[in-house]
């Protein structure tokens, strides 16, 4: 019984520690992950990136603690009528502005995860710079609000 409290307590402490992330100029707020059912091919991570320097920084990786198939940049867009899922080489977060990654916007996909992670579970991401810098972040799997039209995956 104690174990366990131990262990909320110390995934609690950890993910308030990470909740406002700063590394540089590059502050990382609100990171989550969209839950889904245990067979999903794919998770959704999104966060707030505010950048409060002179220049421009761009996200150009992701790594995860999660087991998974890869990671990738996307970006949601409308084309032909149909929004779509378009990969990208990098998140641009302009300088003393930010780049909200959110449903139906800019986001990581977390592509072919071995186990689906549960509500609540905490998940490390770690955001690779252009200047190679890493951010460690804790991101919460957490139910997301449900989108309104049809997604597709540019491949």
């Amino acid at each position: 019984m104690k174990h366990n409290f131990f262990r909320a307590l110390s995934t609690f402490l950890l993910a308030l520690c990470l909740f406002a992330v700063n590394a540089g100029e590059l502050v990382v707020s609100d990171p989550w992950i969209r839950s889904a059912p245990p067979n999903a091919p794919a998770l959704g991570a999104f966060m707030v990136l505010e950048n409060n320097s002179d220049a421009q920084v761009s996200v150009v990786d992701v790594h995860t603690s999660l087991a998974v198939d890869r990671v990738e940049l996307h970006r949601t867009k409308m084309a032909d009528g149909v929004m779509k899922m378009v990969p990208q080489k990098s998140i641009p977060v302009p300088a003393h502005s930010s780049t909200v990654l959110k449903p139906g916007s800019w986001h990581i996909m977390l592509i072919g995860p071995e186990k689906v992670p549960t509500m609540g579970e905490v998940i490390e991401l770690t955001l690779v710079l252009d200047d190679g810098t890493k951010q460690v972040v804790a991101a919460t799997v957490r139910q997301g609000e449900k989108m309104m039209g049809e997604h597709a995956h540019d491949d």
